[in-house]
């Protein structure tokens, strides 16, 4: 076949690509166009990777909330996000050979807008899901295993649609935009560096601006609209090239490829080790994305912020890693190549584990010398996230350009083996996520999970070294020994990683150490410095003071009980001290939450508590004749590590009347049918990612319809690291569902306590107050606290119903905020005041006892033989 026209002469050549004869004046007229039109097709594809990713960010946060919180359902969610690209891209690769360049338009942009069509009614399809599940859970009360399969299921069938569009992206947009074989590899690292760049931005814009500032909905409308502009920019794009006669086709001149002349790959023995190996690797890379972010969120912190920060440092290591590809290439054959990226990736992860234990210390070192202000603080938690995971990530990003420049040397078949590949690789990763957070991770802990996807990495090198047949014996056998020896001889030396160092918890108490510190170089007369090596000495050793209890790295967090040499103990949760038996604060909180309520209650039967903390909490309100008392604790770890409080506890894992949940409080609110006569909700910080939903309307509203009709909902508030506005957030939030709000304090510091009765005002009957603090178990459990049982309600009063209006409302220069599961105000608040160092001190100390006397009445019922004519029951007669 031979085409010659006035503007240009071209021969279909071998393979069906084109070969242009066209004078050398409009060849390279031509090929500054073609490259800048390719140049627009690539900005594109990072555009829908952007829309990607913040999909991504959204939809784990909207199915969480109605599947749960724990990590069986999270990593569900992203499996089957990963599955399902993995899917597009396999199906709709092969099918994508077969078409010409219009359908191939045709198809991108149909994908494009589908993605975006389908991500606006998935927010109805999932409320529908949410109602289906809640009936289920309640009809059948499933277990572990059946919970979790409804689960997938109800997530595959919502995911699959929207994320196989994703994955057939690539393979598709690569079949249009490559015309010749020495391009291809070339053209797949860009086209996929490049839509890991649009990821990047993605992860970014979602974690710190989309979703503080406009929340979960409005941000997956921006990302909606992101990809219609894709779709309809693409078409646009084609049809104004089309109609140029001095823009060269990107696609072959001789339309697509006829299902007889697709020949099936002979797979070689090297072939079949490399897409193995390929797979592997993907393994490998979610091995370390989970085990990282386990890890740095002990050092870095829990709050959404950190979490974005490490995503954003991935990513950015893979884009990297396959945009330099070009470079990369002319190093060595791509199979060297693959050879060495995975050597390198293996051998700087080993390198890198010792360097985690030393991050706390650097944290601190560092943080004492930048600006107090949260940008700081976001720049240096990236460049300690940086020194661990960009070299790795650099090879890793460049294996997949590396393995399409093996496999995709023809492309009438490109579509074709560039989705299998991706889909081996995708394939690859859904195992390695699911199996690191669920089995990994609480079997054999971060360390040894880092070291085993190392593993992995070096095996794949070794076994594309030994399987390339091309290879003289020597070459073969000789670096693959070395390799070996060389990642034994490393992993014999690798010291593991201090539990006390790591659980030091450096994000939140940077500033105890160096008020410390500080005393320390007083007291020598400056003889410590502060920026040198005794500094970090002494750092260590404030970490290694404590004598370590119990310490378990769970599929939900990390907790450790640790012994202070005065007796103290404290319970960590990531490196958060979350309980303690320090009398004059945690313990003062942990026992009046569970005494207040059920003090005030007329006759508490069924409780039901949120988190089992050191279970003293729930030890307390065991104090009382209750009937049931349930609690939802994620973390099997945290009920185990309770053990080492039984001291204090009460040890209410012995009484028959404890129930432990192990699930989180929403699902089982959600999915219950119990009503209770207390509710007590004592979740962690609104700052930390997971528990801020706990502070929000919809969870007061679940609350609401699990009490009945005079119960009493107990609602802990941290005021310690919150601005006074971030307060009256929470405290506007609360009264919307519960206006018979009323404030409490337990003397202990920034410890605030909500307590709100269903339906109506609180009163609190004073005989049936006395009866109650008389009991010996209860009376004995409250004077731990230092307060008088008989005026508790006096030392402990802060505000009745009215002055917490005048609180939240006078003053105000603009109208308060709702916290919602659509946008968590506080969550993304909250964590700028650990920069900050600001505190609500206002609820520190509560008013002296004449102060709250003429408040409190309006909220005590007084005795009977007290009560005024006007309200005696015989007026009248």
């Amino acid at each position: 076949m031979l085409e010659l026209t006035t503007e240009k002469r071209s021969i279909v050549g071998r393979n069906n690509e084109s070969v242009s004869l066209q004078p050398d004046g409009l060849k390279t007229q031509n090929q500054g166009k073609d490259a800048r039109l390719r140049f627009v097709y690539l900005a594109l594809f990072g555009l829908s990777g952007l829309a990607s990713l913040v999909y991504e960010i959204v939809w784990v946060r909207q199915f969480t909330l109605v599947l749960g919180a724990s990590t069986y359902a999270v990593t569900i969610v992203l499996a089957v996000f990963m599955a399902g690209m993995g899917i597009g891209a396999w199906a709709l690769g092969k099918w994508a050979d077969r078409c010409g360049e219009n359908r191939l338009v045709t198809t991108y942009a149909l994908l494009e807008a589908g993605i975006g069509g389908y991500a606006l009614v998935l927010p109805i399809l999932l409320h529908s899901v949410e109602r289906f599940y809640a009936v289920f859970y309640q009809a059948c009360q499933p277990g572990v295993g059946l919970a979790n399969a409804v689960r997938f299921v109800l997530a595959f069938l919502l995911l699959v649609v929207p994320t196989s569009l994703m994955g057939a992206t690539l393979p598709v947009l690569s079949r249009y935009i490559i015309r010749r074989r020495t391009r291809i590899s070339v053209t797949v690292s860009w086209l996929y560096g490049l839509n890991t760049v649009g990821a990047l931005f993605g992860a970014a814009l979602a974690g710190y601006v989309l979703l503080p500032v406009f929340g979960a909905s409005v941000s997956g409308l921006i990302a909606i609209t992101v990809n219609f502009v894709v779709a309809v920019s693409f078409w646009a794009v084609h049809r104004f090239t089309a109609a140029s006669p001095t823009i060269e086709s990107l696609t072959q001149s001789s339309g697509p490829v006829g299902v007889s002349t697709v020949v099936s790959r002979r797979w070689t023995p090297l072939s079949r080790a490399l897409i193995v190996a390929f797979a592997a690797s993907g393994f490998a890379s979610m091995l370390y994305e989970v085990a990282w972010t386990r890890t740095l969120t002990m050092i870095l912190g829990t709050t959404t912020y950190s979490f974005t920060t490490m995503l954003v440092t991935f990513l950015l290591g893979i884009a990297l890693g396959s945009l330099f590809f070009g470079r990369l290439q002319r190093l060595a054959a791509p199979t060297n190549l693959f050879v060495w990226v995975q050597c390198t990736a293996a051998f700087s992860v080993l390198l890198t584990i010792p360097l985690f234990e030393k991050l706390p210390l650097m944290y601190l070192s560092l943080h004492g010398m930048i600006p107090e202000s949260w940008l700081a603080l976001q720049a240096l938690r990236f460049a300690l996230a940086a020194l661990v995971m960009i070299v790795p990530t650099f090879a890793l990003g460049a294996t997949f350009p590396i393995v399409s420049a093996i496999f995709v040397d023809d492309t009438t078949l490109l579509g074709r083996q560039l989705g299998k590949a991706y889909g081996m690789n995708t394939l690859g990763a859904v195992l390695g996520a699911t199996l690191a957070g669920l089995v990994l991770i609480p079997m054999i802990g971060m360390q040894a999970t880092i070291v085993l996807g190392a593993v992995i990495n070096a095996l794949a090198a070794v076994v594309v070294c030994l399987a390339d047949s091309s290879r003289s014996p020597a070459h073969r056998f000789v670096p693959a020994i070395a390799t070996v020896a060389g990642f034994v001889l490393i992993v014999a030396f690798l010291p593991p990683w201090s539990p006390l160092v790591m659980n030091s918890g450096v994000y939140v108490y940077a500033d105890r150490y160096h008020q410390m510190l500080s005393r320390v170089e007083a007291a020598t007369e400056g003889e410590i410095d502060v920026a040198g090596r005794n500094a970090r000495d002494l750092w260590e050793m404030a970490m290694k003071q404590y004598d370590l209890l119990y310490y378990a790295t769970g599929r939900t967090a990390t907790v450790a009980v640790m012994q202070r040499s005065d007796g103290v103990r404290f319970l960590t949760i990531d490196g958060k001290t979350d309980a303690s038996t320090g009398g004059s604060l945690d313990m003062k909180t942990q026992i009046l939450l569970g005494q207040l309520p059920l003090l005030f209650h007329p006759c508490p039967d069924k409780v039901f508590v949120v988190g089992f903390g050191s279970g003293m909490t729930v030890g307390s309100v065991l104090t009382h004749d209750v009937r049931v008392v349930d609690c939802a604790e994620l973390s099997t770890e945290v009920v185990r590590a309770s053990r080492y409080f039984d001291e204090v506890n009460h040890s209410p894992l012995d009484d028959e009347r404890m129930r432990i949940i192990e699930r989180d409080a929403r699902n089982v609110l959600l999915t219950g049918t119990d009503q209770y006569d207390v509710i007590i909700s004592q979740p962690s910080n609104p700052w930390i990612a997971g528990q801020s939903s706990l502070f929000s309307l919809e969870w007061y509203q679940l609350v609401a319809k699990r009490l009945k009709n005079d119960g009493l909902f107990a609602q802990w508030l941290p005021a310690y690291y919150m601005s006074p506005q971030d307060l009256k957030v929470v405290m506007h939030t609360m009264r919307m569902v519960f206006p018979h709000a009323t404030v409490w304090s337990s003397g202990a510091m920034g410890d605030v306590i909500l307590i709100a009765k269903a339906g109506s005002e609180l009163k609190i009957d004073c005989e049936t107050l006395q009866k109650r603090v008389l009991q010996p178990t209860v009376s004995a459990d409250i004077q731990r606290t230092g307060h008088d049982p008989l005026l508790l309600p006096f030392e402990t009063f802060v505000m009745n119903e009215e002055e917490l209006g005048v609180f939240l409302y006078s003053d105000l220069k603009r109208p308060l905020r709702l916290n919602t599961d659509d946008h968590l105000v506080t969550e993304f608040s909250t964590p700028k005041q650990l920069a900050r160092h600001q505190m609500v001190r206002k609820f520190s100390i509560p008013g002296q006892l004449e102060g709250n006397m003429k408040s409190l009445a309006a909220i005590i019922a007084p005795p009977k033989d007290e009560a005024t004519p006007a309200s005696s029951p015989n007026r009248g007669g």
